[in-house]
């Protein structure tokens, strides 16, 4: 005996709409049904006496052996996971690796310049350094050391007038670059400072000294952190190697470099630093291989980042150099070095929108904190004018930049030259007064 069933089924596609299809089933009461009803309710007996097992192990031994060994394999995988996520919290650095401890614990002077950065530290481990001046954030003294990093000319005018015999840079030198360039003139019979100290936080200079820090100096500071854990003495070696790269010392940074990747050669700030070390030899694909390295071990880990910017800039991937760039504006947002960094990588890479935005931040945050801002002006005025060329509008806020520029003492004189330049022509060609 046969009957029918109606199956529905329902589709995403049609929208709640349901397809009806009938099928054969057995009629009720027929011996055939009943012989059926008997088979399935053994088998729900069976599975409530003899529930499946949570593995099965096969009745091979060898294919139980590979079984095994799979399953410890990933118990330890998931293991190794969640030790390096908690391991930061059950064993955090050391304070001296992690703090600028080590460069202030010494340091000593009566008139003490020092960057941005520096302030917090001094406040919290060495307040009798600091003038009340310091103290005032909103001060013209406080204002002018701030400005000072990206403008060696107005650090002369501070020198000049607060006569410093100590200076102390901290922190990642592209932030004090063009300063640390200006202290490390080519000609050393030439420079009123002289770099006495460098660990993986500071350099120190000091007025008048009788010579120049030497790798050998270095020994001293080891030995404060010969005791530290492997991991640690690691991002110690490779921080202050990248120091070291900073201040053209390539020889003794890779030898730093090379005894850090012998104590954890997958530290990030190791792959890091022997990226920073290809970079400063030139050699833009193994400093590439080394920042993917410690990329993927964590993909927002600044420095590895901004080393990738570069070698792909060097290389003439400039769209690919762009898009990570725009990662590092997210990473560190508002920060004027990697502003300006991003417009030159905007600049390069034809994105002119992208650039004046950039550049309008940071003529906005200049402007707001006090800072020299001619340099930036001049650059936006250029921006605006190149975008004049597809676009008429942009014209005056070429004008009205480049005016802004040439107005302000600051800016170098080649660039003011070539911003009236600009101006005349711009006026020229467009009729703008």
């Amino acid at each position: 005996e046969v009957g029918r069933a109606r199956l529905e089924l329902a589709t995403n596609a049609l929208k709640g709409r349901c397809s009806t299809i009938e099928l054969p089933t057995l009629a009720k009461g027929s011996a055939a049904s009943k012989a059926r009803r008997r088979v399935t309710q053994a088998g729900k007996a069976a599975t409530v006496r003899a529930p499946m097992p949570v593995i099965h192990w096969p009745d091979s031994k060898s294919r139980r052996t590979a079984v095994m060994l799979l399953l410890a394999m990933s118990i330890a995988g998931m293991g190794w996971g969640m030790w390096r996520l908690v391991q930061p919290w059950l064993f955090p650095p050391n304070p001296i690796i992690v703090t600028p401890q080590l460069a202030l614990g010494e340091l000593q002077g009566r008139s003490l310049y020092f960057n941005g950065l520096a302030l917090p530290w001094l406040v919290r481990l060495r307040p009798d350094l600091l003038t009340p001046e310091d103290r005032d954030a909103a001060g013209a003294r406080s204002r002018a050391f701030i400005q000072a990093p990206q403008n060696p000319k107005l650090f002369r005018q501070l020198d000049r007038q607060y006569r410093f015999d100590t200076v102390l840079l901290l922190g990642d030198p592209s932030n004090y670059q063009r300063l640390l360039d200006h202290l490390l003139e080519p000609e050393p019979e030439k420079r009123d400072f002289r770099l006495v100290y460098l660990d993986q936080w500071a350099f120190v200079f000091k007025r008048g000294a009788a010579r120049e820090w030497q790798p050998a100096d270095g020994e001293n500071v080891r030995q404060k952190v010969a005791d530290v854990r492997a991991t640690d003495r690691a991002i110690f070696l490779a921080q202050a190697a990248g120091k070291m790269l900073a201040v053209r010392q390539i020889d003794a940074a890779k030898k730093w470099l090379d005894e850090a990747a012998a104590l954890d050669g997958g530290s990030i700030d190791v792959l890091a630093g022997l990226a920073g070390y290809e970079i400063a030899l030139g050699r833009w694909l193994p400093a590439e291989a080394f920042a993917d390295k410690a990329l993927k071990r964590d993909e927002n880990f600044v420095p590895a980042l901004a080393a990738k910017v570069m070698a792909m800039r060097a290389t003439a991937h400039k769209i690919d150099a762009f898009k990570l760039s725009e990662k590092l504006n997210r990473l560190i947002p508002e920060d004027p070095v990697r502003l300006w960094q991003h417009a030159q990588v905007a600049h390069e890479a034809g994105r002119n929108a992208e650039e004046i935005t950039a550049l309008t931040r940071l003529v906005e945050l200049a402007r707001t904190e006090g800072r020299p801002a001619a340099e930036y002006e001049f650059f936006l005025g250029e921006a605006h004018a190149h975008a004049a060329i597809d676009d008429a509008e942009h014209a005056r806020f070429a004008i009205e930049h480049l005016r802004t520029a040439v107005g302000d003492p600051l800016l170098p004189k080649e660039k003011r030259k070539f911003a009236e330049e600009r101006i005349a022509t711009i006026r020229e060609r467009t009729g703008i007064k």
